[in-house]
């Protein structure tokens, strides 16, 4: 007699899924889909700390793998995702939610996942020109580790703010000659005068800009927060009808000024070059601005008015 025989791929899929939920920490909200054919087969709730459950969803696709590959990585040990169609991938990134791809290594018992967003804007061109693609996992990047499971939710935060990213990265770009200028202009005025109104919002753009934009580069933000400025300028001045003073100014200025020609110079390399065909597709006007030669100008004329002015942070 003759009866239907259950793949072994599908046997796999359910170990990864039952892998992943065993792994995965008590305090997510775990959905599976009904629909799997679209590469989502869950989404995940995070819960904030305090047990409040805020609508922060990803989603996640589950594969399942029989003994990684690792091999020696600059600073950990790396390994290749299996192989995803890049429909799948363009679907993906389209999103408007983060997406995870945990990939579960039976033999290990382990889960690994890779933020497939990121991945995909530096291998954009990819989803036109390959039929399928594949991600780079690092054994860091795990659901058995605290440290793995705190990375997954840095990685969450930072995704989910990529919009947000993006408008300051292109509005870097865009006022980085005006920004600059801002910077020598109000460097050495007289520290005793209340900052004009319409200066002092050009300010909170600057730093707001700068700010983000660091963040997003995954650089540490050393620049006294605003508050802190805010109350400083209070104690020191006691003008309560004054929003800000030029002494103020120049001290956060000075403090920002020393990142900034790294940071336009960064933002440009990045729509040039890491993400050049994200950007290309996505922002064609920033793309043609970054690759001006006005734009080259504008960064060299930065680097050596701005950055000659002040001593960057050792």
């Amino acid at each position: 007699m003759r009866f239907p025989k259950r793949p072994e791929t599908h046997v796999l899929e359910t170990k990864a899924m039952r892998l992943f939920q065993t792994l995965a920490p008590n305090d997510w909200i775990l959905r599976e889909t009904t629909e799997r054919d679209y590469g989502i087969d869950a989404y995940i709730e995070l819960v904030s700390p305090d047990g409040d459950v805020t609508g922060q969803l990803m989603s996640a696709q589950v594969k399942a793998e029989r003994g990684l590959a690792w091999r020696a990585g600059s600073r950990a040990r790396v390994a290749t995702s299996p192989q995803i169609r890049t429909t799948t991938a363009r679907y993906w990134v389209n999103l408007p939610v983060p997406v995870f791809l945990f990939v579960a290594d039976l033999d290990s018992s382990n889960v690994f996942y890779v933020p497939v967003d990121e991945q995909i804007r530096r291998n954009f061109e990819k989803l036109d020109t390959q039929t399928t693609m594949s991600f780079r996992l690092l054994d860091e990047l795990d659901l058995r580790t605290d440290k793995g499971i705190d990375l997954l939710e840095c990685f969450y935060m930072r995704e989910i703010h990529h919009g947000q990213f993006g408008f300051h990265l292109a509005n870097l770009i865009a006022q980085a000659d005006s920004f600059g200028d801002f910077i020598l202009d109000y460097l050495h005025r007289d520290i005793f005068q209340e900052v004009e109104l319409e200066k002092h919002l050009q300010f909170r753009a600057l730093y707001e800009t700068c700010r983000m934009v660091s963040i997003y580069f995954h650089n540490e933000w050393k620049v006294e927060p605003l508050t802190q400025v805010y109350r400083r300028d209070r104690e020191e001045w006691q003008d309560p009808a004054a929003h800000l003073h030029q002494g103020t100014l120049a001290s956060v200025l000075t403090q920002i000024g020393e990142r900034f020609p790294g940071l336009v110079r960064r933002a440009i390399e990045s729509v040039t070059g890491t993400h050049s065909s994200y950007w290309k597709q996505k922002d064609p006007g920033l793309f043609a601005i970054c690759n001006d030669p006005e734009m080259r100008w504008v960064l060299k004329k930065i680097e050596d008015d701005v950055g000659h002015l002040i001593a960057p942070p050792s």
